[in-house]
């Protein structure tokens, strides 16, 4: 009598914990983005947006502390821990703004307001270094980008304080 019920159990275990698996690597696409959420430790840490361009893959990424651009290239060698000035231009705006870098990748924190506003209706984004300018299409940002912050405050709001006996829904 207890094998069945073991059995039972095991099964509801096994479908539970693939489900979840399911939920942790569901995506989005908007246009030509991927929107993702990411999970450390079991608990929620940001939302992503991806798309590779011209050998240049870029994620906006939306976190607690605000909006970042990454910006990644195999070509790439910069020097890591190493902070470069750099002037971002989408539209008729710009913005001063730092990019720390890593072997092959720069994070560049978007802390301008409106200037993160303009990205939604851009149709490019300019981000200008010492030694050349990155191009980066934002066809349908304007989507993709309402998407990330959705992604993000459903996943933020989501917790064992709102229900400890259900999973939390992970949704990009």
């Amino acid at each position: 009598m207890q094998a069945p019920r073991t059995l039972v159990c095991l099964a509801f275990l096994t479908s539970s914990a693939l489900a979840q698996q399911v939920q942790e690597s569901q995506n989005v696409s908007v246009g030509p983005w991927m929107i993702a959420t990411t999970y450390k430790a079991d608990k929620f840490d940001n939302c992503t947006m991806t798309r590779t361009f011209a050998d240049v893959d870029i994620s906006f990424e939306r976190t607690r502390d605000g909006l970042s651009l990454l910006l990644r290239s195999p070509k790439w060698t910069l020097e890591r821990g190493e902070v470069y000035s750099v002037r971002l231009d989408a539209g008729s705006q710009s913005v001063e703004a730092k990019a720390l870098a890593e072997t092959k990748e720069v994070t560049i924190p978007l802390a301008d307001k409106p200037f993160n506003e303009k990205l939604r209706d851009a149709n490019l984004l300019e981000v200008r270094g010492e030694g050349a300018t990155v191009r980066v299409p934002l066809d349908k940002s304007g989507a993709a980008l309402a998407r990330l912050d959705l992604c993000f405050e459903k996943n933020s709001l989501t917790g064992p304080e709102t229900n400890p006996f259900v999973a939390p829904l992970r949704k990009p």
